[in-house]
Parts: structure tokens; sequence; C-alpha cells
């Protein structure tokens, strides 16, 4: 049995025996107090709702800064882009769905799908997201470029990406080649990506998107994502795509021997002369334009035999570090046809229309088996001199 029940009853019978001469004050009391209750009560249910109404907004507030991208965000780097395109005495426009780009003729967004996109060499699958979730390796939330007021062949795209949930910037300054996604594509086809090194533009865009407000240390940098700075990758070795790597024969009829290359990592070496090493390393765009227009006042002998790429048509171009002219060499490998199977071929190919000067193989046998053979698609010295002909 519950005591609490049995006080109820005792402690009415106690009030009734009070007797009729206090039910004057007791009355005006209780209405007193009711009145003052009801005060208290009406004040602790404002305070309630505003307590409610300030949590709602704080949430709502905390919700918008952690999320991965919105729209206030998306202000905020158009603000910080303004600001750093200034740095770099360059200026950028922002595009998106509806409003697309015109990089070398390439329309983003709307052309992601069709296009064959390579990170790092890594073919990738880019979408567009406002908010900077989806299911593509990088979900793009904003897109600047400098198409509009770049010097010729020097534009500089962006790409403001999430991939696997972390804000990455991505760069590229590709001027041509085959970039359209096909049955047909070769290992250095497609639109070449990677990610900048400029640490300003990194470092902001991180900031923007943890909800912090960004800052501009003025670095100056090659916009493809190069620092002039070596902790920032400038002259860092730029390795050779994984399918060239290694050792590759010719049988050169001049000569009426067997010659080599050997590919490892950023350096190519040819059989001919073992110290004759050609170096591969990352350049900025200062650093480029200052070695071609004037090689001789920033000549670094250091330097003499590196090398940077540069990707044309679907070729990889080897241009030399203080190289001020020509046209450089050009590798490609592709999958050809022999005896039944198919078999990597490395063509070695030089001057303006990229004519074929060797195909190398894997092997000395197959090199000397196929040593008069030419593939479609290459265009050759008797081409040159059939057209000098007529």
């Amino acid at each position: 049995m519950k005591k609490g029940f049995l006080l109820v009853p005792l402690l009415t019978s106690a009030v009734l025996l009070g007797g009729c001469g206090n039910s004057q004050v007791n009355h005006s009391t209780h209405q007193n107090n009711a009145v003052k209750t009801n005060k208290v009560a009406d004040q602790n249910s404002q305070k309630n709702q505003s307590s409610a109404t300030a949590a709602t907004t704080t949430t709502a507030s905390d919700q918008q800064e952690q999320s991965s991208w919105n729209q206030s965000k998306n202000q905020k780097l158009a603000s910080f882009m303004q600001k750093w395109g200034a740095t770099m005495n360059q200026q950028y426009k922002s595009y998106g769905p509806g409003n697309n780009t015109n990089f070398y003729g390439i329309a983003f967004p709307q052309q992601f799908d069709q296009t064959l996109l390579k990170v790092d060499n890594q073919t990738v699958s880019m979408k567009w997201s406002n908010d900077g979730t989806g299911n593509a390796d990088y979900n793009v939330v904003a897109i600047y470029c400098d198409s509009d007021s770049a010097q010729p062949m020097n534009e500089h795209l962006y790409l403001f990406t999430f991939h696997n949930g972390d804000p990455v910037v991505l760069i590229t300054q590709q001027t041509n080649g085959n970039v359209t996604k096909s049955a047909d594509n070769g290992p250095d086809d497609g639109l070449h990506f990677k990610e900048t090194a400029n640490q300003d533009l990194s470092n902001g865009f991180k900031a923007i998107a943890n909800g912090k407000t960004p800052k501009l240390n003025g670095q100056k940098a090659n916009n493809a994502g190069q620092s002039s700075n070596s902790n920032n990758q400038s002259d860092a070795p730029d390795n050779f795509p994984a399918n060239m790597q290694g050792t590759w024969y010719t049988y050169d009829k001049d000569s009426n021997k067997m010659m080599s290359i050997t590919i490892s990592g950023n350096k190519l070496t040819d059989s001919e002369d073992p110290n004759d090493v050609t170096e591969v390393h990352k350049i900025t765009d200062s650093e480029k334009q200052a070695n071609q227009s004037n090689p001789q006042a920033n000549y670094d002998s250091s330097k003499k035999d590196w090398a940077y790429f540069n990707h044309i048509d679907g070729w990889l171009n080897i241009y030399g570090w203080y190289q001020g002219a020509g046209d450089g060499d050009f590798l490609k490998v592709t999958n050809q046809n022999i005896n039944g199977q198919n078999v990597p071929v490395l063509a070695d190919a030089g001057g303006a229309n990229i004519t074929v000067d060797a195909n190398y193989y894997r092997s000395k046998d197959l090199a000397m088996q196929q040593k008069d053979t030419t593939y479609p698609g290459q265009h050759t010295m008797s081409d040159d001199n059939d057209n000098n002909n007529n």
C-alpha cells in the first residue's frame, strides 16, 4: 500500500476544520498566488520559446557551415578567386550548369560524361555537385577558367572538387589531344589533370570548405599547380607513364645495328651514349617563359639535361628545359596486331608533323622482325618525300 494516498484525506480534513474566519484571507492569498504563478509560467514559456528559437537558428547555421558545400561557401570562393587571381596577374571567371566553359572547345560541366578524364594518368569520373557529395571519383562544386583573358595557348582550367570527401583543387593546361571518350582511346588520350601545388589556392579552398576564412600569402607560382618553392614540387621529377617504363629496342637500318632506349622513372637513357640521360621535371609557367625568352641569362648547368612534358594530339612531347625553338621529341605507345597478338609498340617521332623516326619493341627479336613495318596513322619520312615531290 502507498503511503502518499493516505495523506490526502487527512490534509483535506485539517483545512475544513480551520473554520470560516480565514476564508476571506485564504481566497485573496490564493488569487495573488495564482496571478504570480501564471506570470512566472508565462515568463518561463517565453524564455523557453526564445531558447528554442535560438537553438533552431544556431543549429541551422551550424549545419550550413558543416555541410561540404553550399551557396554561402560558393560566394566566399568567388571573392577568394578574385583576390587570388590578382596575385597571379590573371582573371578568372566562374562556370557551372547552364554556363559552360570554352576551354579549347571543351564545355564543362556539360561534357564531363563525354570526356576521357584523367588525374595523374589514371582514368576517373567527374560529376557536377551542388553540395560536394555524389558517386563520382571527383564531385565538382566549382569551375574557374581564364580562357577569356589568357594569352593564346596559355589558358588554365581549375576544378574545385571533393574526392573521397576531401576538398581537392585540380588543374589542367592541356592545349590539345584526343580527349573524347571512345572505344579506341589509347593510353595517352584524355584530358589530364593533376592536383595544384599552389598552396594559397589549395589551402584557401580547404579553409572555405571547412567553414573558415581563407588566407592569401601572395605566393607567386605557376597556375598549373607548380611553385617556385622546391617544397611545393617545383622542378620535382615528372615520371614517364607506366606503359613506357623499361627497355625498348629498334633496328637502325642506317647504322645496321640494334639500338635501344631505357626509361626508368623520370629518366630516358640512350644506348648509344649511357651518359646521355634526359631527366624530366615539372616546370613553372614563369620559369618556362623566362627560359624560352632568355635562355642564356637563366641557364643553369645542373639542368642542361632536363626536360618537361607537354601532351599534344595523344603524344607525350618531351621538350628541352632551355629549348626556345623546335618541336622536341614525341613518344607514344600503341597496341598493334603482330602475329595475331596485341603487342605494345613505342613510336618515336619529331618535327612539326610528328613524323615517326622509329618504332621500338620489348625484344630484340621482334625489333628485327618488324624493322621495315609502319603502322596505320603514323606519319613517316616517305610521306614527307611524297608531298615534296608533288
